[in-house]
């Protein structure tokens, strides 16, 4: 349960929605989330290169709680995302098996006008049932 954690801009509308998508396509309960700006991923974070880090984006760590994590970072994350989701969403998903390069300058540029694109959010508020699915 909760194998995997999705780092997300916690005051961006744009990941709001996407964390809302993931949510009701995870029937097996693989995600659990965590705000970049907060307690979870200052902790987490810190021993992944400097390059990840710092980048304000969605950060995918699968198998967080083991010590063979594996990181992924802006479209690579959101593709597995898709590609651990299963069913229909493999169909996106199966991108992330070719070369960042391909679709992360299409990432950065909505990544960079997301503000302007969707009105900012001050945090997301899960249904009861999913509250337990969001760490600090």
């Amino acid at each position: 349960m909760y194998d995997h954690l999705i780092f997300y801009d916690g005051q961006c509308g744009l990941c709001d929605r996407a964390v809302h998508i993931v949510l009701k396509a995870d029937h097996q309960y693989l995600f659990a989330f965590a705000p970049l700006q907060g307690h979870t991923a200052a902790s987490l974070l810190k021993d992944i290169p400097e390059e990840l880090r710092g980048a304000d984006s969605v950060i995918l760590i699968e198998n967080y709680k083991l010590p063979s994590r594996h990181v992924s970072i802006r479209s690579k994350a959101a593709f597995r995302t898709c590609w651990l989701l299963g069913g229909w969403y493999r169909l996106i998903g199966w991108k992330g098996f070719l070369p960042a390069w391909l679709f992360d300058w299409g990432y950065r540029l909505i990544a960079t006008n997301r503000h302007r694109l969707f009105p900012p959010v001050s945090c997301i508020v899960p249904d009861l049932a999913d509250k337990e699915r969001f760490l600090d």
